[in-house]
């Protein structure tokens, strides 16, 4: 390594025995970086426009300052030498410990967290030497061990962990610098308050030590939990998940269902809290009654449970006779309340049948068919589906229409009636409950039985009159027959129309079958997308019981109303143009009419003006006679 000494200024003041003025002695010279040469600049001349003429000051320096000069550079040599040499323990002063922070928090109780600092310890040397970081309380409210955890490193062999003392050290002797990386937090504290943890290094002085703060703060409740279940047969089964609960609503000391509640520390654990940090909770029910212990006699439409007493409490919750579906509203802390259910069922007061639902069940019986069936329920006071009596009767009002089998019980809610159709019309059934006191309501069930072929060729019906282009269309296939699911009431050609349509669910059949319930079929599709008229044509097919094949018809309009309107508009300015081109056709003739009738005037005028004239003329030419002659007269009569 090669060292510049400062170059000197270009002016220096000589002081000396018998030197007292100021003379610039030497030019800096730097060639390549070396040092200047004295005998050159000894030997060069002053500036002439300074001092004119050569003074014993340029020429020759005294030996007290040639030595003053000697021993600058000397000692300026020997300090930069200095620097070119690098200390034996250059490595040792690169050991350290740094911290990712400073301070931290922590919460009582915890241990590693997401939160705790992170030490890297770095060793420079050879393998042969270690470093070792020992974790202390410096300070704070208790004693608590602090700990380290390992994280990573892939150049230094590393001892401890979960340990208070780490030692690192290089993994092979290629390695001049290890560092490795651990977790640092408290084990578990149960104070809250600021501890100082001292991180000291031993084994190389040159490491600094290091002090980490971390704040602890005290437990605190960070979430709740509540569950409803039966409780098991003796109240004492802990509900983990919410069950459903539908009971008896008889009054009974038995309880019915079970509330359990949780009070945990933090928002991820799993911790319960003591009770001293219990938050109140305050339970309500609106039916039935809710209680502090497993004993009917505690029960109420309210209870609570005061703060710090219990983290964990249990509910009870007992029938008292309501009927109906429960809101119980539990309360915890300053929490938003939580709401469970309990559905209490009472005596069934009304009876409900319908159309079974299986694939043989009609809403039109067919003549002779003992496939179809009704099913009779039941409901209590609250509308909530219960037991059906026992005991069930069942009549039809037209037995020459339709028979009826008794009620069988399929379970304890359902019971089935097998309709059988005799001839085409309509009965009534009437499902009673023969309890003496207290029964249900009777229902009531219409049969509509019906011949299995039409007897009149179906029918096709719109939704509306009339439908913009693209608008979703119902179209209604009708055919007075039993419920059939292959009815081939057209023949295989199917309905045709007129225009292409798009379907929206279940499309026309092509085949000319077709799914009756009830008296129809119902079809959905979009309108054709150009105005105009859609027909829809069929012709009947072998289910309908005809002497002769009819052509059944429908057509509706589909209209586009910005094209119509345009187009009115357009018909109706072309029809005010052609009556403009008229009005102006009749106005050019009438005009030149006038033109004609206005030229003949102007002909007679002139020819009466003509006329005037030369009557003016004679009458001017007969004045001038008269007067003439009224002339001779008076010459005549002076004379």
């Amino acid at each position: 390594m090669k060292f510049h000494l400062n170059r000197f200024l270009r002016r220096v003041r000589i002081h000396g025995g018998e030197f007292d003025t100021s003379a610039r002695a030497m030019y800096r010279v730097s060639e390549k970086g070396s040092l200047i040469s004295y005998e050159k600049a000894f030997s060069t001349r002053a500036d002439l426009r300074i001092v004119r003429g050569s003074t014993i000051e340029r020429k020759q320096m005294s030996t007290k300052t040639t030595i003053k000069r000697l021993a600058l550079v000397t000692v300026a040599a020997l300090g930069l030498g200095v620097l070119s040499v690098a200390p034996s323990s250059a490595a040792v002063q690169l050991d350290s410990i740094s911290v990712s922070a400073a301070s931290t928090t922590q919460v009582a109780g915890e241990t590693l967290t997401a939160n705790s600092v992170v030490v890297t310890a770095t060793l420079a040397s050879i393998n042969t030497e270690t470093m070792t970081v020992t974790a202390t309380i410096k300070s704070g409210p208790a004693y608590i061990a602090p700990k380290f955890v390992f994280i990573e490193s892939t150049t230094a062999a590393t001892t401890g962990t979960t340990t208070s003392e780490i030692k690192i050290s290089g993994r092979t002797s290629s390695v001049t610098q290890a560092t490795a990386k651990y977790s640092l937090y408290l084990d578990a504290p149960t104070v809250a308050g600021t501890y100082v943890v001292a991180l000291t290094p031993s084994g190389h002085v040159n490491a600094v030590a290091r002090d980490v703060t971390i704040v602890v703060s005290a437990k605190t409740v960070g979430k709740t939990s509540v569950f409803i279940g039966t409780g098991g047969v003796n109240g004492t089964d802990t509900a983990t998940a919410d069950a459903t609960i539908s009971v008896d609503s008889t009054a009974s000391t038995t309880h019915r269902a079970r509330i359990d509640v949780g009070s945990i520390y933090g928002t991820t654990g799993n911790e319960t809290a003591s009770a001293a940090d219990a938050p109140a909770v305050v339970v309500t029910i609106d039916k039935g009654l809710v209680s502090k212990t497993n004993d009917f006699s505690g029960g109420a439409k309210s209870v609570s449970t005061a703060a710090g007493v219990d983290a964990d409490p249990s509910y009870w919750v007992f029938s008292n006779g309501d009927v109906g579906k429960a809101t119980i509203s539990i309360t915890v802390g300053s929490n938003a309340a939580v709401t469970k259910n309990v559905t209490f069922t009472g005596p069934a007061t009304a009876l409900a049948a319908a159309k079974g639902t299986g694939a043989n069940d009609a809403t039109w019986v067919a003549v002779g068919s003992s496939n179809s069936t009704v099913v009779v329920t039941s409901t209590d006071s609250a509308g909530t589906a219960v037991n059906n009596p026992s005991g069930l009767t069942v009549t039809s009002s037209d037995t020459s229409v339709a028979t009826v089998s008794t009620v069988v019980a399929t379970n304890a809610t359902t019971g089935t009636i097998t309709v059988t159709g005799v001839k085409a019309g309509t009965a009534v059934l009437t499902v009673k409950d023969p309890a003496t006191t207290g029964a249900a309501t009777s229902a009531t069930y219409t049969v509509t039985v019906k011949a299995v072929r039409p007897t009149t060729a179906p029918t096709i019906t719109f939704d509306k009159t009339s439908y913009a282009v693209g608008e979703l269309v119902t179209m209604t296939v009708g055919a007075d027959m039993a419920d059939s699911a292959t009815a081939q009431l057209f023949t295989s050609t199917g309905l045709v129309m007129s225009a292409t349509v798009v379907a929206s669910g279940t499309a026309v059949p092509t085949n000319g079958q077709h799914a009756i319930v009830g008296g129809v079929a119902t079809y959905k599709f979009y309108a054709p997308a150009v105005s105009g008229s859609l027909t829809v044509t069929g012709t009947t097919g072998g289910a309908v019981d005809i002497t002769t094949a009819a052509t059944v018809t429908k057509t509706v309009d589909i209209l586009n109303p910005g094209v119509d309107a345009a187009t009115a508009a357009a018909e109706l300015a072309e029809a005010a143009a052609q009556d403009a081109t008229d009005a102006a056709l009749d106005a050019t003739e009438a005009a030149t009419l006038a033109g004609a009738l206005a030229q003949e005037a102007v002909d007679a005028v002139a020819d009466l003006s003509t006329q005037v004239a030369k009557l003016i003329a004679e009458l001017k030419k007969q004045i001038t006679t008269l007067t003439n002659l009224v002339i001779k007269i008076q010459k005549k009569v002076k004379a």
